[in-house]
């Protein structure tokens, strides 16, 4: 029976590409578990945000996969950032100097997707309703 020998060079190398590849596969990990926490709510969401006054104010929010999303409305398009809290996402985007920022959670049933969220804009709380 041969043994298979190996110098110590070649263990060496061995272990150096073993760690190399390994550390190529992490960020790829990573960026795949970030990408997945938006994939269920990425697309297209219309619906209203209600103010303070009472006021409805028709809005179209595209999320991105990365969480990145912009915000439609008739008077402005604006860009903003999910992050991931629990069973919530938080958002915030800015507009004209302003920060508007909340919650937004999934609570889509029947068949029918909605998120709802509440959230804080320069005048004060907003109530949000979305359907895709």
């Amino acid at each position: 029976m041969n043994g298979a020998r190996f110098s110590v060079g070649t263990v060496v190398s061995m272990v150096a590409l073993t760690l190399l590849v390994g550390a190529m596969l992490v960020p790829a990990v990573s960026a795949q578990s970030a990408l997945g926490a938006y994939a269920q709510i990425a697309g297209n969401w219309a619906g209203y945000v209600t103010g303070t006054s009472g006021s409805s104010t028709q809005t179209i929010w595209r999320i991105n996969p990365d969480g990145t999303f912009s915000v439609q409305t008739e008077g402005y398009t604006a860009a903003g950032s999910l992050a991931t809290r629990g069973a919530v996402y938080t958002f915030a985007y800015e507009h004209d100097g302003q920060t508007y920022g909340g919650t937004l959670a999934d609570r889509g049933s029947n068949g029918v997707a909605r998120l709802v969220g509440s959230g804080e804009g320069p005048n004060g709380p907003l109530d949000i309703t979305l359907t895709r």
